[in-house]
């Protein structure tokens, strides 16, 4: 009986030992975990919408501060399992971590509150995105012609670079999330090394700026620098207000400024030397050898359009 006893004991003991362990484990689940280098905040705010295939929650939060006004904003999370039983309308509480090249939720509960988040005050309307995707240039057709001022002050044209590939992107200098417009220029960054050594005076890279207020052209050609751009194959562009809503629609960006920053998704867009549109991104996962893969494709003469009437 004494030993039938003893057992019980033990069982219970390692039974609880175990769950503390699973315990520690999910409290300290490596996306939380101290990163070397990695700020953390605590934020409040409110979803405004849940996209579970790319795991991304668009929060609308107040203030972080030391970092960022209160913006609309998307946020991906590395664990799916975060977004269960999350919501539109939610009221939530969550951990933002942010390294040099990256920044996530690694911590997230709804929260109950008898002051909603105030909706973000925004300068201007934007399209809905069954509209923007409605309107936008589609895959095969010609992207019609703009104009833009680029980093020297120059005034071009998307005509001027016709009979090489162009790949165009958005960004803006004072962007804080390390997984939106820096990482799109450390990958043109890479790009440009990748494409140069394969097809000189073939291509052309087009960083062109949201944040026409901001972004003068001395602004980007000081920002042009810190990821030493080759201003022959890689442009940096910014225009008024009018050019800059054009361009976007073309592609399809929603941005909207919000607080003195510019709250908005990715696009990325490969157009051939023919001036259809070849390919369209639609978020940050691409990497510089596939879109070298593409241009090479494009610049060799594959029938490319026709392979990607699906992006």
């Amino acid at each position: 009986m004494k030993l039938k006893i003893v057992l019980t004991i033990l069982c219970a003991l390692t039974l609880t030992a175990v769950l503390s362990v699973v315990a520690l484990h999910h409290r300290n689940h490596p996306s939380a975990m101290a990163i070397a280098g990695a700020r953390t905040f605590e934020v409040h705010g409110q979803i405004r919408s849940v996209d579970a295939s790319k795991k991304t929650l668009r929060i609308t939060h107040e203030e972080i501060p030391d970092y960022m006004p209160a913006m609309t904003m998307p946020f991906p999370v590395k664990n799916a399992a975060l977004l269960r039983g999350l919501a539109a309308g939610d009221s939530v509480q969550f951990e933002l971590v942010v390294t040099d090249d990256d920044s996530w939720i690694a911590r997230i509960e709804k929260i109950h509150t008898d002051t909603p988040v105030e909706p973000v005050k925004a300068e201007q309307t934007t399209l809905s995105l069954q509209d923007r995707e409605a309107e936008r240039v589609q895959i095969g057709e010609i992207v019609p012609d703009f104009t833009l001022t680029d980093q020297n002050g120059r005034v071009i044209h998307l005509s001027d670079f016709r009979g090489k590939a162009v790949v165009l992107t958005f960004i803006y200098t004072r962007c804080p999330l390390p997984n939106f417009c820096p990482l799109m220029s450390k990958n043109f960054s890479q790009l440009e090394e990748r494409l140069s050594a394969e097809f000189t005076n073939r291509y052309q890279l087009l960083s062109v700026s949201m944040d026409s207020d901001f972004d003068t052209p001395e602004v980007l050609k000081e920002y042009a620098a810190r990821y030493n751009a080759n201003a022959k194959d890689w442009t940096f562009a910014t225009g008024d207000a009018e050019q800059i809503k054009l361009v976007a629609g073309l592609i399809g960006l929603y941005y909207v400024k919000e607080n003195g920053l510019i709250s908005h998704d990715l696009r990325t867009a490969l157009i051939g030397p023919d001036g259809r549109l070849v390919h369209l991104w639609k978020s940050n996962v691409w990497t510089p050898y596939e879109v070298q893969r593409m241009v090479r494709e494009t610049l060799t003469g594959d029938k490319y359009v026709a392979a990607q009437k699906n992006p």
